[in-house]
């Protein structure tokens, strides 16, 4: 593999050979917009051919994708709401031909680069297995599915208001499917349909799955025997019992994360002061991407905000039915229909959205990703 430095004489050759001779081309040309920016670049080399260099919406991949049951014909367009899942992606091709090439994406956190020259490698050199071997097709899938990801990021942001009437953000569980339909489905005033999405992708094993890499954070680990007992609760329907567990754990997971990054001495009182303070620490260096950085926000808004904390002046105002309003439920008012599958679920995906901020800001990794074994 390569070092640092070779990683970036990598990148300088590849933008001096065919990157910056395509722009220049295009602008001699006068075929390049004026507020031109480079997100996404692909550049097939096919043999004896000159390079083939192509810039954000006009790169195309044939992807395996996991679509909703809608009747689709071939050169159909399909939606982003309709695609569940990009699996994997087969290698470019010129003239059905599979060829060598080279994928750059330029994120927050810097360029990360894709290649693959097999094709290019004399027979004599390589088997016919290794030709063949083709492995970054779920890599980038990945990488495809994290801009679909994004995209539907924007959706929300202009439908967020729609979203919050059914108590939802863009919980990372639910991103980009079934948030996409999710949204889809309320600007067709689909209310219940909506609704029917969210159960039915939520199911209990699906919780199960996703509760269960939370023990890796100290904060949860601390709450397992809890948050299973929870669990249990929500499996036999008893969701009266997990939504009362759960909720002041929110506050909890939030606060002892919280205090162990300030002084002990930094008394915080009020949920609202904590959780703003979590969106601070958490966002003190700058976010890696868009995406990040948008569910940290929409979070804390949710919980701030939104219909998590939302006030309760008197004992007999109307309740808000689309989230168990911490402060309805932990004053002891008794709503029935605060307690229901779809308001457990959210409590789940709500735990399981303070688990994805906690543990990417964790993380760290290398700015240049994808690279494959011929490097």
């Amino acid at each position: 593999m390569l070092n640092e430095k070779g990683i970036q004489n990598l990148y300088n050759q590849i933008w001096k050979l065919w990157i910056e001779p395509e722009i220049q081309r295009r602008t001699q040309y006068g075929s390049l917009p004026e507020d031109f920016k480079i997100s996404r670049c692909l550049i097939r080399l096919p043999k004896d051919k000159p390079p083939i260099v192509e810039f954000n919406d006009e790169i195309s991949w044939i992807a395996l994708v996991k679509k909703t049951p809608t009747s689709i014909k071939k050169g159909d367009p399909i939606y982003i709401h309709e695609i569940q899942e990009i699996k994997d992606v087969s290698p470019p091709e010129v003239n059905g031909e599979r060829v060598a090439f080279i994928r750059l994406l330029w994120a927050r956190d810097g360029c990360h680069i894709a290649f693959d020259f097999t094709p290019n490698i004399p027979n004599n050199m390589i088997s016919k297995q290794e030709r063949d071997d083709w492995r970054l097709g779920k890599t980038i899938a990945h990488s495809l599915e994290a801009i679909l990801t994004e995209k539907v990021i924007h959706i929300y942001i202009n439908a967020q208001n729609l979203l919050q009437t059914i108590g939802l953000w863009p919980a990372p569980a639910l991103l980009p499917y079934p948030l996409s339909k999710i949204i889809n489905l309320l600007e067709e005033d689909d209310l219940d349909g909506a609704k029917s999405i969210l159960l039915e992708h939520c199911n209990s094993e699906y919780i199960e799955k996703l509760s269960s890499k939370w023990w890796d954070i100290e904060q949860f680990n601390t709450r397992k025997k809890l948050i299973l007992e929870a669990l249990d609760c929500h499996k036999e329907g008893k969701y009266t019992s997990s939504i009362h567990v759960l909720l002041p754990h929110i506050e909890g997971i939030i606060t002892d994360w919280i205090y162990t990054k300030i002084s002990k001495d930094e008394v915080i009182w009020r949920q609202v002061s904590k959780t703003r303070k979590f969106h601070d620490l958490i966002l003190e260096k700058p976010p890696s991407t868009f995406t990040y950085e948008q569910i940290v926000n929409s979070a804390v808004d949710f919980i701030v905000s939104g219909p998590v904390l939302k006030t309760f002046k008197r004992w007999h105002d109307q309740i808000d039915q689309a989230f168990p309003n911490r402060n309805v439920v932990e004053h002891g008012k008794y709503d029935k229909s605060l307690y229901t599958e779809e308001n457990s679920i959210k409590l789940f995906l709500l735990i399981d959205t303070v688990y994805y901020i906690i543990s990417s800001h964790l993380e760290t990794g290398s700015s240049f990703l994808g690279f494959n074994d011929l490097t």
